[in-house]
């Protein structure tokens, strides 16, 4: 989480995605452009203590994240289940890239209820399916009505929609050169293929860029792809498991340290 940054706040505070998760908590959204929400006036029953919400402080037990998730049991699964769990397949970092381009400037709480929306907007992220789109089906895309439910479609921001039919076309050329798999180990090849293990004292720490994520970032602008800035790029990393930013000694961090040292081909200490 932490992460594009979690939530936008941190990024705007120049955290992590543990900032983007943070996004979310802010109501405006996880890429930097939301407030954090740490820093959002409250009252006496919202108060921090010890840098923690009141409403969590008196739960030890409650992970760490919650002071982003506000309670929200969808965002918790993803923040248990996903968010920092190691991705390798095209496919899956081909959809986290792009969803996490949508999140700029957005919480990530708003796209996270949208995923389902992009998934059948782009053929569940089968990087083939969606280079094989065109102008005229991203035209369909920003026209569309919208339904009921506002979870129902997705963000109509033509340049991110436009993005993801472009990017995919790019890792399609790039499967055509390399072979499938290729994407993967050319994103994992900024942290050496071995994931990155932080040691954040407070979330506070986290940052919303790294010197990985700025040459990942390059890497891909040179390639051509779009709404690939470093800090989307942070947050990709973060949400894939390339690094670790669960703060130090929490039960996330040591989870996560157990399993990279049984992960065959090592990992890298922070």
């Amino acid at each position: 989480m932490a992460f594009k940054t979690i939530e936008t706040s941190l990024r705007r505070s120049s955290r992590t995605h543990a900032s983007k998760i943070a996004h979310d908590a802010s109501s405006s959204a996880v890429s930097g452009t939301q407030r954090n929400p740490a820093s959002r006036k409250r009252s006496k029953a919202g108060s921090k203590t010890h840098g923690v919400p009141t409403s969590h402080a008196n739960d030890p037990a409650a992970p760490w994240y919650t002071f982003y998730t506000r309670g929200d049991k969808f965002y918790d699964h993803y923040m248990s289940e996903e968010w920092g769990k190691e991705k390798a397949s095209d496919r899956l970092l081909f959809e986290k890239l792009c969803l996490e381009g949508a999140q700029a400037g957005l919480s990530w709480r708003t796209i996270l209820y949208k995923r389902e929306a992009y998934r059948r907007t782009f053929r569940n992220f089968h990087v083939e399916d969606v280079a094989s789109m065109t102008e005229k089906d991203a035209e369909d895309i920003i026209a569309a009505g919208t339904p009921e439910e506002a979870d129902g479609r997705v963000v109509k921001h033509p340049g991110k929609i436009r993005s993801v039919i472009h990017n995919a076309k790019i890792v399609k050329d790039m499967h055509e050169e390399m072979g499938e798999g290729s994407f993967g180990s050319f994103l994992w090849s900024f942290v050496d293929h071995r994931p990155i293990l932080n040691r954040w004292k407070n979330v506070g720490d986290i940052p919303s860029q790294s010197d990985e994520s700025r040459n990942m970032s390059k890497a891909l602008k040179k390639k051509g792809f779009k709404f690939v800035g470093p800090t989307t790029c942070y947050a990709f990393m973060q949400s894939c498991g390339f690094v670790i930013d669960h703060p130090s000694g929490t039960p996330q961090w040591i989870e996560a340290e157990a399993f990279l040292k049984k992960r065959k081909g090592g990992y890298q200490k922070k």
